[in-house]
């Protein structure tokens, strides 16, 4: 298992995935795309090529959570110190004009509870597993990253499994699998945050960008990106870069 977001450039033409703004609906709609995408570039493929890939998935779309004030416009995001993991999601907060802030997973509740930052762009499965929701008031649904992650077999070993063994653990791969793995890991948990949520008397209020605005975010924050993006790969020597993202666009449209 490897959450991609650890190792930057490792599979550097799937990490098109973590390019801000991508217009992502669900960590399953999320999986069916990277899936489709890795099925139809054999440049991809070449990624994975030391080890037997079982499946590829995606996390739920990123939002923003804030404490001290509801995010609507992106006039209100900038100065504000945004807690990131670092890579795209560090250069979006830039792009935004906010203040990216490094801090490891564990210490953002402590960080978000002092002042420390004021916000961190994140998903439902991490707000759960953290308890996010005991220290933050508002959440902003807005153009922001997506994630993605691997689960993968030593080749060799997989070589080495009889046939009839292969075959069960092809029933239970692929594209089929990866819908499930976004749909049931991610996608299921913003309802068990909510019940949460309930049990501890708390809120948070929700806000989505209204269709201009969340423009107004890719314009600034998603599409000079994308044009980096694939500018460093074509020099890296991926001429199929623009093509991988055309596609991974085409695909977040249906």
């Amino acid at each position: 298992w490897c959450w991609h977001g650890f190792w930057p450039d490792m599979t550097p033409l799937s990490d098109v995935f973590n390019l801000p703004a991508l217009p992502g609906k669900s960590a399953e709609q999320g999986s069916e795309v990277l899936w489709r995408l890795y099925e139809r570039f054999p440049a991809i493929q070449r990624e994975y090529k030391d080890v037997h890939v079982l499946l590829l998935y995606a996390g739920d779309p990123r939002f923003l959570i804030t404490t001290k004030k509801q995010v609507k416009t992106l006039e209100e995001i900038k100065g504000m110190k945004i807690r990131t993991p670092g890579g795209p999601p560090t250069d979006q907060m830039k792009a935004l004009g906010a203040v990216p802030v490094l801090i490891p997973m564990p210490d953002v509740y402590q960080a978000l509870d002092k002042g420390v930052v004021d916000g961190n762009a994140i998903s439902w499965e991490a707000i759960y597993s953290y308890k996010l929701y005991e220290v933050v008031k508002y959440y902003t649904f807005a153009p922001l990253t997506l994630t993605y992650f691997s689960i993968t077999m030593n080749k060799q070993k997989w070589e080495s499994l009889p046939k009839d063994i292969q075959e069960a653990i092809k029933s239970v791969s692929g594209l089929e699998a990866a819908k499930f793995w976004g749909r049931n890991f991610f996608d299921t948990v913003e309802a068990a945050v909510g019940e949460n949520i309930k049990k501890g008397g708390t809120t948070m209020i929700k806000y989505s960008l209204p269709p201009e605005e969340a423009q107004r975010w890719t314009r600034v924050s998603g599409e000079p990106l994308w044009r980096e993006w694939v500018k460093k790969m074509e020099n890296k020597g991926h001429p199929e870069a623009q093509q991988i993202l055309n596609t991974a666009l085409e695909l977040f449209k249906k």
